[in-house]
């Protein structure tokens, strides 16, 4: 118990100090008058045992600490992409398209859009330039959410009146093969 103490407390010094320390003690022991062989202290001998025993413990904590990293979020197999056109009268829901998990849907205001987006979480709030979120044309916004489904948009001027001839750009990664969603 008392030599795992001590190896515990050897380790405790860094590898630079632990040789500096053994070089300093074996230059005391080459002082000694001569008597043909070299013996090195008991310190010198355990800093060079702790030494080695640090290199294989560093090797262990670095075994341990490796991690498979796959990719987080998981790397995906292909995309979805589609432009749907906003109903003018009221807005819409947007279609289901299922995000996988660590995945976003990306909404992207079409480029010639006559008026703005303004997205919401329900038809009412997509249609209310309070509660929304406004995209100018080619104005980008990204949610996390489990479907597309979960967002309304609305095309409507600055004024909140609706316009036609809006569209939505939609975008998100998908898994095809056993990744699941």
């Amino acid at each position: 118990m008392a030599g795992d103490q001590k190896a515990g407390a050897a380790l405790a010094i860094s590898i630079p100090a632990a040789i500096a320390a053994a070089l300093a003690l074996s230059k005391k022991a080459q002082a000694a008058p001569p008597g043909g062989e070299l013996v090195l202290p008991k310190e010198v001998i355990d800093l060079i045992i702790a030494i080695a025993a640090s290199g294989d413990a560093i090797e262990k904590k670095l075994a341990e600490l490796a991690i498979d990293v796959k990719g987080w979020p998981a790397n995906t197999d292909s995309m979805t992409g589609l432009r749907v056109a906003i109903n003018p009268a009221a807005g819409m829901q947007l279609p289901s398209i299922l995000v996988p998990s660590g995945m976003t849907l990306v909404i992207k205001a079409w480029a010639l859009n006559p008026a703005w987006l303004f997205v919401g979480p329900s038809l009412g709030e997509a249609g209310n330039i309070n509660q929304s979120f406004p995209l100018l044309p080619s104005e980008v916004v990204s949610y996390q959410v489990e479907n597309a489904d979960q967002i309304y948009i609305a095309g409507l001027t600055a004024g909140g009146v609706p316009t036609a001839g809006c569209f939505a750009c939609l975008t998100v990664e998908q898994r095809r093969r056993g990744g699941g969603i």
